[in-house]
């Protein structure tokens, strides 16, 4: 079995592969062993290289494209997404940011102009209102809506993991019960932090509604006017 969870970061995806990897039996494939860039030409010259082993699985934040779809799909890999509440995933984009910031951004992370900035400074809110988060909610809805990747959502998982486990196994294979539980217990975020490496700035709170108490009335004005489209597409309310 292979498995590649494709869509935007900070939606859970860490939390995921360590679900489906542990649940599965998978290997985590290292960065080394991924493809070079999230872009199609990377992906063949990668399977064509047969990069791809069996029982493993990693995650790439890919913009959709039925090309990459079709060229997993063949190999065989099992493609899955997981989608988060907008301004929840905003925030964890925001405070990750500032980790980066403060290591330099030795990773040459996107979105610069929020590094060492308060999340309420004027600087943050106009990224916003001119739609600088449009592409990543872009990709999580394309990838939602593709038809080609099995679904789950952030906050569902959250709610009830085996529920939302067992759900999106039946399109991908049975997980038995003893499997699923103890998936669930090696991934709690208490234990991703301080295991994973990376665990402590992947895994900052992994909570559902943190935005409801860091985002101000004028980021709520920026979201409405740039990606109020964007969050009902997702299936969450304007707020």
């Amino acid at each position: 079995m292979r498995i590649v969870i494709a869509g935007p970061p900070k939606t859970g995806n860490m939390w995921l592969k360590c679900l489906l990897g542990r649940a599965y039996g998978l290997r985590w494939l290292r960065t080394f062993e991924t493809p070079e860039r999230a872009d199609l030409t990377s992906l063949q010259m990668w399977l064509a290289n047969g990069r791809f082993p069996d029982d493993t699985i990693f995650h790439q934040h890919y913009d959709y494209a039925p090309e990459i779809a079709g060229a997993l799909a063949a190999v065989p890999a099992h493609l899955v997404t997981i989608v988060r509440d907008p301004y929840d995933a905003f925030v964890s984009t925001y405070y990750t940011l500032q980790q980066h910031a403060a290591g330099n951004n030795e990773k040459g992370r996107k979105f610069t102009e929020l590094m060492d900035r308060p999340l309420d400074d004027p600087a943050v809110v106009a990224f916003l209102r001119r739609g600088g988060y449009r592409n990543n909610l872009e990709k999580a809805r394309d990838w939602a809506s593709s038809g080609h990747a099995v679904v789950l959502r952030y906050e569902d998982l959250s709610h009830d993991p085996r529920h939302e486990l067992r759900r999106a196994s039946a399109a991908i294979a049975p997980i038995s019960d003893d499997a699923l539980e103890t998936a669930i217990d090696y991934c709690r975020a208490d234990r991703m932090r301080e295991r994973t490496k990376g665990g402590r700035s992947h895994v900052r709170k992994a909570t559902v509604g943190d935005s409801l108490t860091q985002l101000t009335p004028a980021h709520l004005d920026a979201f409405r006017e740039a990606y109020a489209d964007l969050v009902e597409e997702l299936g969450y309310a304007v707020r």
